[in-house]
């Protein structure tokens, strides 16, 4: 059976919109015929999403650690190529585009997604890292497809020596009917943030905002893990601000807030800022250019990036502001029709090209 390999990068205890995205993904291409086969992080193998994958699908797993330049990396992909009758190798996030293509046989399509800031990232990392990039962004894959989730990052790698007519923009999208309306907002003014990368996010600069404002009443509540909690326990003794534990279900999280504060300082595209809009919260939202493509939506407010004093401001005014039913509403149509993981399904599959 012709087979469709989807190489992820990503190894999260939840299964996300990134996870619903593929599953549904998978689907539209049994109904074309088309098997769909993965690679996964190792340390993936333990969540519940990995698992369910595991049952109805062939699930193989790989090295995270110099993974672009491990030989087991290599191995593997030479394993899954000889076991399948793969005809698109599909890899998402950067870590295993090298490997994937490298030993695919000639005659396959090779898809690699960027979804994440890599201009921030590559400036942000290691001369061996940046020579790395530069090495996989090269004229070296003229036979590769990339799909970026923002125009920006398309943009960087084409600066970078990557072929500018393989590149097409593809942004993400959600799924609607996984994502609750807010009914109840919370009386304690709570200030949703997520902070998995604390300085990518903006953490810091919550920090400082919630210094400005140190009288007022307010909570900024900030998800992430072991590298958010180290950071807050030696940079804050606020009481406005608290971390959370991350959630399975994230309308646990946007069910008990009023306002989403993302102030990151670069984005891909981002999941949480659609799914924040779509739910019904009002947005403080950082003015860099992978979040403008929020201009069209009604309750989102825009702040200089890395102010915080504009961003204290925004949290007073909103502190006290009275969500509109209908902008809620309208925010919701434009997500539908515009953002729904449906059509972004559609697309991709007819991107692939197959018969």
């Amino acid at each position: 059976m012709k087979t469709i390999l989807q190489t992820l990068a990503y190894a999260s205890p939840n299964c996300g919109n990134f996870i619903l995205s593929i599953t549904m993904l998978e689907q539209k291409l049994a109904e074309s015929g088309y098997k769909t086969i993965y690679a996964v992080p190792q340390r993936a193998g333990n969540s519940d999403w990995c698992k369910e994958m595991q049952s109805r699908t062939k699930v193989y797993f790989l090295p995270e650690k110099n993974a672009r330049i491990l030989p087991e990396t290599y191995s593997i992909f030479k394993k899954i190529y000889s076991e399948n009758d793969v005809v698109i190798a599909h890899s998402h996030f950067e870590l295993y585009d090298m490997p994937m293509t490298v030993t695919a046989p000639k005659n396959i399509k090779i898809y690699w997604h960027l979804h994440d800031a890599i201009e921030h990232d590559y400036y942000n990392s290691s001369i061996s890292r940046k020579l790395l990039t530069r090495i996989q962004y090269s004229r070296l894959f003229k036979r590769v497809k990339i799909l970026s989730v923002s125009n920006k990052h398309g943009a960087f790698i084409s600066k970078l020596g990557f072929c500018n007519k393989n590149i097409t923009n593809l942004p993400n999208a959600i799924n609607t009917k996984y994502i609750e309306k807010v009914q109840n907002y919370s009386d304690e003014h709570i200030f949703l943030m997520f902070g998995w990368s604390v300085y990518r996010k903006g953490v810091d600069l919550a920090i400082k905002a919630a210094e400005i404002l140190n009288n007022n009443e307010f909570k900024i509540a900030i998800v992430g893990g072991d590298e958010l909690k180290n950071y807050l326990c030696s940079n804050t003794t606020s009481s406005h601000i608290i971390a959370l534990t991350p959630e399975e279900n994230v309308n646990n999280l946007y069910q008990n807030s009023n306002v989403f504060l993302h102030i990151s300082r670069a984005e891909g595209q981002s999941y949480a800022l659609l799914e924040a809009i779509y739910a019904g919260l009002p947005v403080i939202c950082s003015d860099i250019s992978e979040n403008r493509f929020a201009k069209e939506f009604r309750n989102v407010f825009f702040v200089t990036n890395e102010n915080p004093d504009d961003i204290a401001n925004k949290i007073n005014f909103l502190s006290s502001y009275v969500v509109n039913d209908a902008d809620v509403e309208f925010n919701r149509k434009q997500i539908e029709e515009n953002y729904a993981i449906d059509s972004w399904c559609n697309q991709l599959v007819s991107l692939y090209n197959i018969k």
